[in-house]
Parts: C-alpha cells; structure tokens; sequence
C-alpha cells in the first residue's frame, strides 16, 4: 500500500515523499520509487522532472550490488515484463504494438529504460505468436501447419519447463515443415 498511501498524502498536501529504489529497506513498507514516480506521471500528469528512461538501469544496479533479485514480472522495471508469452497478447502486438503499443502495454518501454518488447515462445503462445517468429526465420507456414508447430511448441516447453530458444523454434518449424529456415 506504499505507493497509494504516498499518492494520498501527496494529494492532502505532503511535500515531500520517501520512496526508496525497488521499495528495498530494513524493514517492509518502504515506497518503491519507480512504481510511485511513474503512477504520478502516467496517472494524474505530474513529472517530478526524473530521467524516467534511467529507472530500469538503476534497478538492476541496486539489485546487483544489494544482491536482492526482483521478481522478473515487477512492475515498471522487472526484466520480463516486455515479453509476451500469452497467445492473445501476441495477437495484439502483431496488430497494433508496433505502432500504438500503449494498447498492449502501459507505456513505452523506451520511457522506463526497458528493452524493446518481444514476443517470447512458450507453454502460453497461440497462432500469432508462432507466425511472428516464422517470420523472423523467414519461413511461412499454413494455418493448419503453424497449429501443428504451435502443438510441438507447448509440448517442448511443458516438457522442458522453459521459453523456447530461437533454435529450439527454427528445429521444430523445419521438422513439422520440411523445409530449412532462412539463417
């Protein structure tokens, strides 16, 4: 409740917020300073004059010399919040994310510091998902093949309890399609 219990103080006229960086302190409670800087930015337009593209650096700098790990779906600066997994998500992204991608995302990665978003292999992908990396392999598939590949797919990685590599990817499209991809 740090972040609304600040926001509320600062609306009932605080001056001053204390906020450290990923919330890290002696004790719970602490305000997480790139959660509650963005929630006033992107919520109700007041920019605290931050270089908001250096959050995400300076959250992996503290989670490395405090050796603290975050959770990677932390919001604002967790390392896999820009990568899509969800099938439907992915579907979103091949239409729109691209050119509007505050319709899939909350805001742009460049405002946070993070990098460009991705849409990663998995246990979660759908069709759109499997067409998007065919087409970074340069290969093409029916719509009947890319549910096949998509079938191989959730069933790699049920298996190997992980996202698929780029190689893993490119190994089951050329099985399922016969042919070799595009290096």
């Amino acid at each position: 409740m740090g972040v609304a219990n600040t926001i509320m103080a600062l609306a009932e006229g605080v001056e001053v917020m204390h906020t450290t960086v990923l919330g890290i302190g002696e004790r719970a409670g602490n305000t997480p300073m790139e959660e509650t800087v963005m929630a006033l930015l992107t919520m109700y337009g007041i920019d605290i004059g931050l270089d908001y593209s250096k959050l995400t650096p300076l959250a992996n700098l503290v989670q490395k010399l405090s050796g603290i790990a975050v959770p990677t779906n932390r919001p604002i600066v967790g390392s896999s919040l820009y990568k899509i997994q969800s099938g439907i998500i992915a579907g979103w992204y091949r239409n729109c994310g691209e050119k509007y991608p505050t319709e899939v995302f909350p805001m742009h990665w460049n405002l946070v510091g993070q990098p460009h978003a991705e849409v990663a292999m998995g246990k979660g992908s759908g069709p759109d998902s499997v067409k998007i990396w065919l087409d970074y392999i340069g290969m093409s598939a029916s719509e009947n093949d890319v549910l096949k590949i998509l079938a191989a797919v959730k069933s790699h990685s049920l298996k190997t309890k992980k996202l698929l590599s780029r190689d893993d990817f490119r190994k089951i499209a050329e099985d399922i399609l016969g042919q070799r991809a595009a290096a």
